[in-house]
């Protein structure tokens, strides 16, 4: 990213949000507050495209920022973690770029929900979790989660320039629903329309963002996990 460049981080939340999740953005602001431009906030609940799409529009019409970051409301993002998030990013060769967050599911008899990394292939129509990453790695995938996507200005205004006319020019970025019969959801719908436009799409498996469920997920678990299964 150029040393010029500013970032807005856009968040959603139902109307709080948990107190690390805060004091780490609090940190990153004293530490790197020239990176910064203005911050996007979308309180409410409910269809979580429909406040992802009023992120976006709000970051394109009421900032002058050059990158969105995206980050939900339920992680942290240290200092160490956003330097490298942001020295990995590129307006060209890397518009998209994402950390690695681990979304949880419940199994049997299992002492914690078993962790899967939100970056994923597309193997015969349909997004298969990456298990075996390579660690402290730059590589592309197909999709990711949106727990921590950094995406230039000028790929969101293509996005929008390009939608179709049902989309219009405020909801043309997040949508989730069927597809040959399964749910997609927004997040992955989003990175497909990426890959139709040509946007490859960066994972930084440094930047490691603990994603709280009964307790803070991280790699350290899906290690664990790994080691259970083999």
């Amino acid at each position: 990213m150029k040393m010029n460049h500013k970032v807005s981080v856009g968040v959603c939340d139902p109307g709080m949000v948990n107190g690390a999740f805060a004091f780490t953005l609090i940190q990153l602001v004293q530490s790197r507050g020239e990176r910064f431009g203005s911050f996007i906030r979308i309180k409410g609940s409910g269809l979580l495209s429909k406040q992802r799409n009023r992120v976006v529009t709000q970051f394109l019409d009421k900032t002058d920022s050059d990158w969105l970051l995206m980050i939900d409301s339920d992680e942290q993002l240290g200092i160490r973690e956003f330097d490298a998030l942001i020295e990995t990013a590129h307006d060209k060769e890397r518009p998209v770029v994402s950390g690695l967050v681990f979304a949880g599911f419940g199994v049997l008899n299992a002492p914690y929900p078993k962790p899967v990394p939100a970056i994923f292939n597309e193997v015969d129509g349909r997004f298969a979790p990456i298990f075996d990453y390579k660690k402290n790695s730059i590589f592309t995938v197909d999709a990711v989660g949106t727990g921590c996507l950094l995406v230039h200005r000028d790929i969101l205004q293509r996005m929008r320039n390009e939608a179709d006319k049902n989309q219009g020019t405020e909801w043309c970025w997040f949508w989730d629903g069927p597809i040959d019969g399964e749910w997609v959801g927004e997040d992955l719908l989003f990175c497909r329309r990426l890959r139709s436009m040509g946007v490859p799409i960066t994972v930084n498996s440094s930047v490691i963002l603990p994603h709280q469920k009964s307790f803070w997920m991280q790699e350290v678990h899906n290690d664990i996990w790994q080691k259970r299964t083999d």
